[in-house]
């Protein structure tokens, strides 16, 4: 995934917003056009290893916001980009967890994104996936198999500038369905 994240990345700048920044993956492939770095990790375990891999980036500005990522505590429209990488499948609530992206983005501001999906194009694997769900829920920290994150960005409002739909190699196959992209506030 480095190589995805690296080319995801690549042009994140100004104010961000990283939810569930985990242990830290996605910080070397920030620029230092990112002015301000607000992360969101609601696990403790994650947050200590994030704090250990950050000292490695002391160029960047980071602030760490309590939240669970469903109220955002940030003002309307204060935000250059959003980054979430493996993120939107754990949420309790998706749907509003987007809209508070949406409202927290600048106008034509960008949500940068990597999320596992249904694999709503190979039946057989929806059906594992479905069969599967309620364990790897369990085990997966909250993780969801079989959400359509693609057509929930769309409808909070995101305009999909470009998305890529591959498998993930390297995670047990009922994770592999994956979309990666970004989407722009619309107005």
């Amino acid at each position: 995934m480095r190589d995805w994240r690296s080319a995801l990345l690549q042009d994140v700048q100004g104010e961000v917003l990283e939810l569930g920044c985990g242990t830290g993956a996605n910080l070397p492939f920030l620029s230092q056009k990112v002015s301000h770095l607000a992360i969101a990790e609601p696990n403790k375990y994650m947050r200590q290893k994030f704090a250990a891999k950050q000292a490695q980036f002391p160029q960047l500005n980071v602030t760490l916001l309590d939240y669970n990522g469903e109220m955002i505590p940030l003002p309307n429209e204060s935000v250059d980009a959003v980054v979430s990488t493996l993120v939107l499948c754990t949420v309790d609530d998706s749907k509003k967890t987007l809209n508070e992206i949406y409202r927290i983005l600048k106008p034509q501001a960008k949500l940068y994104f990597i999320e596992h999906v249904a694999a709503l194009n190979n039946p057989g694997r929806l059906k594992w996936q479905n069969f599967f769900e309620p364990v790897w829920h369990v085990l997966g920290c909250g993780c969801h198999l079989t959400r359509q994150t693609e057509q929930s960005i769309i409808q909070a409002g995101f305009i999909i500038q470009g998305i890529k739909r591959e498998s993930m190699r390297g995670v047990p196959p009922i994770v592999r369905p994956s979309i990666r992209g970004v989407a722009v506030k619309s107005n």
